[in-house]
This record gives structure tokens, C-alpha cells and sequence, in this order.
């Protein structure tokens, strides 16, 4: 058990350098497309397996949704940025 929340700390400790360094260029959707489903699958973690962690557990699940959506919206941005850019259309 000490090994998988040794593994939880150093994921969210890069997930939260790596959104630092997001947020810092003024991509916040990216920051939070990184941060989101880290958080939400450390909650998860710490809820499974006992009936008095289903709150944490499905709001872990919640946070991974969240994720997802806002790495969704990054790309859609992204991607209507870049025909902006393009002549000719």
C-alpha cells in the first residue's frame, strides 16, 4: 500500500508541474485537462472499496470527466485557431 500512495504522490506532483508550466504560457484549458483527471483518479482511488468512500470514488469519476471535457475544448480551440490561420479558407 505505501508504494501505490508513493506512485499517487509523484504522478500528481508532475501532473501539477506540467500544469504549472501550461498555465504560465496562458493555456489554461491544457492545465486543467492535466490536472483534472489526475485529481479525480487519486479520489477515486482513496473511495474504492468501501461504502463510506462512494462520495470520493464518483466525485474522482466526476474530476475525470471534467478532464476529459476540458482536453476536448483545448483541442476544438486549438483546431479552430489553426484554420483561422491557414489563407485560403
Amino acid at each position: 500500500m505505501p508504494i501505490l500512495i508513493a506512485a499517487m504522490a509523484a504522478v500528481s506532483v508532475l501532473a501539477a508541474a506540467s500544469a504549472v508550466v501550461k498555465a504560465r504560457k496562458g493555456r489554461w484549458w491544457d492545465a486543467a485537462s492535466v490536472v483534472l483527471p489526475v485529481l479525480g483518479v487519486d479520489l477515486a482511488l482513496l473511495g474504492a472499496g468501501r461504502w463510506a468512500g462512494l462520495p470520493l470514488f464518483w466525485a474522482g469519476a466526476v474530476l475525470v470527466l471534467a478532464g476529459f471535457g476540458a482536453e476536448g475544448w483545448s483541442y476544438l480551440r486549438t483546431r479552430n485557431a489553426e484554420r483561422a490561420r491557414q489563407p485560403g479558407r
